[in-house]
């Protein structure tokens, strides 16, 4: 008995140390940090470099320098400065004082790659960009497109949407500020996207509610926002009037061959002295790779390694261009009808700082929100210049974002998103509401009333069913064209 009694002792008194170990861990205070500052070597002096991304162990974007080249990092763990242009270098940071790190440009003889078109690739892009420019889509055309965008935090989905339908391309290859966006949102003016087919889950936080799509607030208006899909269309549009492949551009950029797996390629980076200047017409900052085809004389695709984005809409001097949004845009390009046309469009981008275009997730260091993307582009048409209008004014009428109703026998047909994705959608955004139940209360909403409560008068009713009426003929007739594109 005693023995019993002894052992039970020492089973509490185990319990006991194991609980105040615990909470001593638990009780753990914050990871201290300390500070790195980013440096590049010209030949004449020592300058920082701006918005340079620092890679985590696993590969992924996890702080962006700010425009002086400073980070604050954590203590206990190595980062990484990966490039196409600097060496790879390793980041680690102490309490005590501040880490400056000059990065060394790559030795190019070190990767020998053999020369089969121009002995300067900037000789080869100026002609690619003549040679593209030319016969890149400058007016008018409808297509059909086919896309997702996703939303991510914190490793869970709370945002999910689909759709095909018509695509309607502007042919504008000109920027000017406020000419870009609708409402603040992703690109309605260049590439128009109207779905016929569709399936959205409702906007959701991570404490499990659902937000709405939009919200104004005019008293303060820094806190209104719109929730649309497709910001890729945004940063495309970037990309086709600042890229490496814009000719009043090319000045901005450095570049170099390269091999990747036997494919030529043409490297490309933002010169360093041209990065903290927001006055530039400039709005992705980063470096990229543009494939070539086999005979060199056509750009096959693009991918943009970007860590700084200048917001489309605002003058070149006006100040808070920058939005601190790290991500990597991928272009491929289709030629047909002896024009040249965005093939694909894939955008995947983390939102960092609080002054971003993602509002109203909550921004917290190690909290940002990330999107992924991917649209289909094909079958484009030339527009009668009269035609644009109207057509403009039907899409309108019927909405981007949840006007047509739900169609569920048409996505059993298939999707753009992987199994593996979707599984994870329905995992993350099923728990509360169905998935089927989400995309039914998102569609066809100009085909049935908004009462909000109210008592409506037999006028009312009469002129709802007339909207209705009116709103399904258009429907029906962009559904026509859709189809005979298809």
């Amino acid at each position: 008995m005693k023995k019993v009694e002894k052992f039970r002792k020492l089973l509490l008194l185990f319990f006991l140390s194991f609980i105040l170990i615990n909470k001593a861990y638990s009780q753990k205070g914050p990871v201290p940090t300390g500070k790195a500052q980013l440096f590049f070597n010209d030949g004449k002096s020592i300058l920082p470099i701006p918005y340079m991304p620092i890679f985590n162990e696993a590969g992924e974007v996890e702080f962006l320098a700010d425009i002086d080249g400073l980070i604050e990092l954590p203590t206990d763990r190595l980062f990484y400065v990966r490039s196409q242009f600097y060496t790879d270098t390793v980041v680690q940071v102490r309490t005590d004082s501040l880490t400056k790190i000059i990065l060394e440009y790559k030795d190019v003889a070190l990767n020998p790659v053999e020369i089969k078109y121009f002995k300067d690739p900037r000789d080869q892009i100026k002609y690619l960009s003549k040679s593209i420019n030319s016969d890149y889509v400058s007016s008018p055309h409808l297509g059909v497109f086919s896309g997702y965008s996703i939303v991510n935090q914190q490793g869970k989905v709370l945002g999910y949407f689909e759709a095909a339908g018509l695509s309607l391309l502007s042919g504008n290859k000109k920027w000017k500020p406020w000419d870009f966006a609708v409402n603040n949102s992703s690109g309605e003016t260049y590439n128009h996207l109207l779905p016929m087919e569709l399936r959205r889950s409702h906007h959701w936080n991570l404490a499990g509610d659902t937000i709405p799509s939009s919200y104004h607030d005019e008293k303060n208006p820094q806190n209104s926002y719109g929730l649309l899909p497709f910001y890729c269309r945004e940063f495309y549009r970037a990309l086709e009037v600042s890229g490496p492949l814009d000719e009043k551009s090319i000045k901005y950029y450095d570049f170099r061959y390269g091999d990747e797996v036997g494919n030529d390629v043409i490297y490309f980076n933002i010169k360093d002295q041209f990065k903290a200047d927001d006055k530039l017409p400039i709005f992705l900052i980063g470096e990229g790779v543009i494939y070539l085809s086999n005979s060199g004389d056509m750009v096959e695709r693009f991918t943009f390694n970007f860590s700084s984005y200048r917001y489309l809409n605002f003058e070149l001097k006006r100040d808070l261009r920058n939005r601190g949004i790290s991500g990597i845009l991928t272009v491929v390009y289709d030629r047909y009808d002896g024009k040249i046309f965005p093939k694909e469009i894939e955008l995947e981008a983390k939102f960092f700082e609080s002054r971003n275009l993602f509002r109203p997730r909550s921004f917290d260091p190690g909290n940002e929100a990330s999107i992924k993307e991917k649209l289909y582009l094909t079958n484009y048409q030339p527009l009668a210049k009269d035609d644009v209008q109207n057509l403009a004014q039907a899409m309108n009428r019927v909405g981007l974002e949840s006007m047509v109703p739900y169609n569920s026998s048409y996505w059993r047909l298939g999707t753009k998103v992987s199994d593996k994705d979707f599984r994870k959608i329905q995992s993350d955004l099923g728990r509360i509401i169905s998935l089927e139940k989400q995309f039914l209360a998102n569609s066809g909403k100009r085909l049935h009333p908004w009462y909000n409560g109210e008592t409506i008068s037999s006028s009312d009713e009469e002129m709802n069913k007339r909207r209705i009426k009116y709103t399904l003929d258009v429907v029906t007739s962009l559904r026509s064209k859709w189809d005979e594109l298809n």
